[in-house]
């Protein structure tokens, strides 16, 4: 009925979407190496138009359709759900999307991963600790 939910890299994105759009569904959260896509924004337009997958191993209907997972500010001010934002200190992601998200949600903490990219965060011990000692705050709140 209700899950903790963890979600890295695109898995945020579709972390943050869930929260704005099934509440209900959702016990906790992790949003990792990931913020806020603001809806209408330029960094959800810049998906919505990519070419080809940059690199990143996906097809370009995936990478294109990135943009859909944008929400508002209406619709993250309204998450009531505890989240938890883990980012690594050299990842770019930090400054686009998790920057912006603290200032709309300065109420959600987030841990930053010293020396850590977007692609070497989940792999530092330090990234699992954090969440772990975040999802048994959870579990001790009443939310198994």
């Amino acid at each position: 009925e209700k899950a903790h939910v963890v979600g890295y890299s695109m898995g945020g994105m579709i972390t943050m979407k869930l929260l704005a759009t099934h509440p209900d569904r959702v016990r906790s959260a992790v949003i990792g190496g990931m913020g806020w896509m603001r809806e209408g924004g330029a960094l959800s337009r810049i998906w919505e138009l990519a070419r080809g997958t940059g690199g990143l191993g996906a097809p370009e209907e995936c990478v294109r359709s990135l943009g859909a997972l944008a929400v508002t500010e209406e619709e993250v001010r309204a998450i009531e759900t505890p989240v938890l934002v883990v980012v690594g200190d050299r990842d770019p992601v930090k400054r686009l999307y998790v920057d912006p998200l603290a200032r709309v949600r300065p109420d959600w903490p987030i841990e930053v991963i010293e020396g850590a990219g977007h692609m070497n965060c989940v792999a530092r011990p330090e990234f699992a600790d954090r969440i772990e000692t975040f999802l048994k705050s959870q579990a001790g709140a009443g939310g198994k």
